[in-house]
């Protein structure tokens, strides 16, 4: 007779932390049972945090049966993780997908459980983000706010705060995560966040990989993607042009509406409604459309750089429509960046 007792399943996580040196003496990594790896801050890349920055850590565990790897730049302000895909493959999430991960653990898991119903948990993101976040947040019960990227004006915005809530997270396209203003706490509430979800998961017999494909499901599939597209000579002539003439017909698409912050106007062109937003005036121009497209064109560096960032979404029905939905979106923002090259960014 066979015996028929329940198997016992490991659910405890299998994580690395990615640490610069200067954090050997925080309490929350001193104290942490999760495996840590330290860097020498300027070994390896980390203007852009992604896979190269995180690749140390990923050759450290090639092989063996780790959930995670969170990693943090040499300043403890930016984060990113990765993951196994669903070929055991290690893959870091981007920015967006980072954040929606962060906004729905953060409203509905158990990391941060609600202990007083006249407060509101408050999600502040970094106006470049898709409007994913928008709808994680509002179907969570949960408050969001908008903010320009970087530190110190997530910082600004927490500072900001009057009405009564309950904790808050705060993030950009930039990997800034803030759930605490305090760099040894809010690493220690990222860990816990993170390591509570995956157990979670583990016990249902799921990945971060998984979580991230449900999320995309249940609130459309998002895809993002950010061009570098400075010209020399022509980078305030392509800004001005996307403020002045902002590509609509010919991309058969309907702009609803401009956010131009060098301006300091808001304009729905479906109205006729005209505000000032309520952040500060900076050389950043935002168009959303009809469709859900968002294009977003950012002037940086005193004008020595040029950025355009798109987002857009797909329906995804279910796992295993899942790769052809991310691929179909990807194509879709590339015909468009390929668009605006003809219509916009070739000024001559």
């Amino acid at each position: 007779m066979e015996n028929d007792q329940p198997v016992e399943v490991n659910i405890t996580p299998k994580g690395l932390i990615y640490l610069p040196e200067t954090a050997k003496g925080l309490k929350c990594v001193s104290e942490t049972k999760i495996e840590t790896m330290f860097y020498t801050p300027g070994q390896n890349p980390e203007e852009n945090l992604n896979y190269k920055f995180l690749l140390p850590a990923l050759d450290q565990i090639k092989g063996q049966d780790y959930d995670y790897v969170i990693g943090f730049d040499s300043d403890l302000s930016r984060t990113i993780i990765g993951y196994p895909n669903a070929e055991g493959r290690f893959l870091v999430f981007n920015a967006h997908q980072q954040g929606a991960i962060f906004t729905h653990t953060f409203l509905a898991g158990n990391s941060f459980p609600s202990m007083d119903e006249e407060k509101t948990k408050l999600v502040i993101k970094g106006i470049v983000l898709s409007q994913q976040i928008d709808k994680i947040v509002t179907k969570n019960n949960g408050a969001y706010k908008e903010s320009h990227a970087g530190y110190e004006d997530l910082k600004e915005k927490i500072l900001e705060i009057e009405d009564p809530i309950e904790s808050y997270l705060a993030f950009d396209e930039r990997n800034h995560v803030i759930l605490d203003l305090d760099k040894n706490k809010n690493i220690e509430l990222q860990i816990s966040l993170i390591e509570e979800l995956v157990k979670e998961l583990k016990g249902k017999e799921k990945s971060l990989f998984d979580f991230h494909v449900d999320l995309q499901i249940r609130y459309k599939l998002y895809g993002e993607k950010t061009f570098n597209i400075t010209s020399e000579g022509e980078n305030k002539k392509i800004f001005d042009r996307f403020r002045t003439k902002p590509p609509s017909d010919a991309m058969h698409e309907e702009l609803v509406s401009i956010s131009d912050y060098k301006k300091q106007l808001f304009f729905n062109k479906l109205t006729g409604r005209k505000s000032e937003p309520e952040l500060r005036q900076m050389d950043i121009v935002q168009l959303d459309y009809s469709s859900g497209l968002k294009i977003s064109v950012e002037l940086t560096e005193g004008g020595s750089k040029l950025f355009l960032h798109l987002s857009d979404y797909t329906d995804c029905y279910n796992k295993d429509s899942f790769a052809n939905a991310r691929k179909g979106i990807n194509d879709r923002l590339l015909k468009i960046v390929v668009s605006l090259g003809k219509m916009v960014i070739d000024v001559n």
